[in-house]
């Protein structure tokens, strides 16, 4: 039920901290986000202003993301990935935490969460195993980090403010 890159009506690309970045929409909502270069350069609003709130976001100047997003999934597949969205920008919660609150086992909530098709907007980058360690992430651990350090990083600059 993934969403393939020619089921969108538009493909944008742009350069991020992490390396190129495409993003995809289809009627009107973001549908997709790879750390891949798509080649596409579409300039719908609804690419456009997801470009520009990923950039305030590597910035380190948005914390909650407002574009419109449809990502194509299971039931319980969107319900794992409307449980992460509650993570707060900075702060991680477990696989167990996602499970009890999705339903299913830690393990069930891991792969709904390896499917995200929309990361760092639906930030599973957030959840972590039990004991702190990263766990997995479908485009790499580097990046997992990376994004996990730049938010703890932009948390800490606004409470020194």
């Amino acid at each position: 039920m993934r969403t393939e890159r020619h089921d969108v009506d538009c493909i944008l690309t742009f350069h991020s901290p992490i390396g190129p970045i495409s993003i995809g929409e289809r009627e009107g909502h973001i549908v997709f986000l790879s750390f891949t270069d798509e080649k596409g350069s579409c300039g719908s609003a609804p690419l456009k202003d997801a470009k520009y709130e990923l950039m305030q976001y590597f910035q380190g100047d948005l914390r909650e993301f407002t574009v419109p997003i449809g990502p194509e999934g299971t039931e319980y597949q969107r319900k794992v990935w409307h449980v992460i969205m509650e993570i707060p920008y900075g702060e991680t919660r477990t696989y167990e935490w996602v499970a009890e609150r999705a339903g299913g086992s830690p393990r069930s909530a891991g792969n709904a969460l390896r499917t995200n098709p929309i990361p760092i907007i639906i930030p599973c980058h957030r959840v972590v195993r039990k004991d702190g360690s990263l766990g997995g992430y479908s485009s790499g651990l580097k990046i997992k980090s990376f994004l996990l350090e730049h938010e703890r990083l932009h948390l800490d600059e606004s409470v020194l403010k």
